[in-house]
């Protein structure tokens, strides 16, 4: 039985290049970002509007652009510095795992 690689090469019979896989990540699923837009908000009304807007603007880009773990490490740290409550940031967290899939 041969061993399957994750490795693809074109279809096209006279380009030979070789076509190799991201690793895929856990991101923000786009399908559904209404949905955790409005969650992130129910959220974050808890806090006043000038923590939330350091907190909601970064979230989401990391989120959906590099990984939903950046997003964590990111909310660990507001959390260190003092601008979220460690209850607050438990919630965000259950939010982000809730709307994430590997893309």
């Amino acid at each position: 039985m041969q061993k399957k690689s994750n490795t693809r090469y074109s279809k096209n019979p006279r380009k030979f290049k070789q076509k190799t896989q991201s690793n895929k990540n856990r991101k923000l699923n786009m399908a559904r970002v209404s949905d955790f837009k409005w969650d992130l908000n129910q959220i974050l009304n808890k806090l006043p509007e000038d923590k939330a807007g350091l907190i909601r603007g970064p979230l989401y880009a990391k989120a959906s652009k590099i990984s939903v773990d950046e997003a964590k490490k990111f909310l660990k740290e507001k959390e260190e510095e003092g601008v979220i409550e460690k209850e607050i940031a438990i919630e965000i967290l259950r939010v982000l795992t809730k709307y994430s899939k590997f893309r």
